[in-house]
């Protein structure tokens, strides 16, 4: 059963893991709505109404995606995690339904193999450029020799994507650092697009999707150093919860 509200799935001194619903925003989308001083509904100011010590978020999920998300209580422990993210001890873990791509590729994506039967273990890698009206999109992009301006590096490397396990139509995804829809845009690279992505089902025909539709990805898992200890934590949940 799909939640629509957030809950706390665990909280310490230090730190809580929270659970995200979808259509929720992460933080404060842009800086317009500051200025225009507007109430947005985030996920960081849900947070704040519940807890009595927040210091930052550590990391966002889309607006689509729902699952978990990490919270520092104090900046003590953000500077752990963040100390964590950097050297690749802070791992994330989706559940992703996907769909067989049979249609043309969308503009803007390097060619890729064509791959009939994708198995796993599979890593998908690449830079990042944005695309389309807006800016909206991402693109993945092979060769940072002088093609674009605006290239998104992984500490000057590639961003990673890790095809775990793949139960059907179901894959099973971990990333250690991530960029904007990289999961979502890398799914739809190698032909497995997303079910229900208003922006990357399908690749091409993305109107077809219903605005009510929920995306089939959810952070179903966070492993990390507890900022006590040192002690490796694992959070999960249920695909299907």
């Amino acid at each position: 059963m799909l939640m629509d509200n957030p809950y706390i799935l665990d909280e310490t001194e230090d730190f809580a893991v929270v659970f995200k619903p979808p259509k929720m925003h992460s933080t404060v989308k842009s800086k317009e709505q500051i200025t225009e001083n507007k109430e947005v509904i985030t996920l960081l100011n849900w947070f704040k109404s519940q807890s009595a010590s927040v210091f930052d978020i550590m990391h966002r999920l889309d607006y689509e995606t729902n699952g978990l998300v990490l919270f520092a209580k104090n900046e003590k422990s953000y500077l752990f995690f963040k100390e964590g993210q950097e050297n690749g001890a802070f791992i994330k873990e989706y559940s992703a339904v996907c769909i067989k791509n049979n249609e043309q590729m969308a503009e803007g994506f390097p060619p890729f193999p064509v791959i009939e039967n994708l198995s796993a273990p599979f890593v998908i890698k690449s830079y990042f450029r944005p695309f389309g009206p807006g800016r909206k999109l991402v693109r993945p992009v092979v060769d940072s020799i002088g093609k674009h301006k605006k290239l998104a590096k992984d500490n000057g490397g590639f961003y990673k994507t890790e095809i775990v396990n793949i139960n059907d139509n179901t894959f099973t995804v971990r990333i250690k650092r991530g960029f904007r829809h990289q999961i979502r845009c890398h799914l739809c690279w190698v032909g497995f697009p997303i079910v229900n992505d208003p922006l990357y089902s399908g690749c091409v025909n993305e109107e077809r999707i219903a605005p009510d539709s929920i995306m089939s990805l959810r952070s179903q898992a966070l492993f990390f150093p507890d900022p006590s200890g040192g002690n490796r934590l694992v959070y999960r949940i249920d695909a299907k919860d």
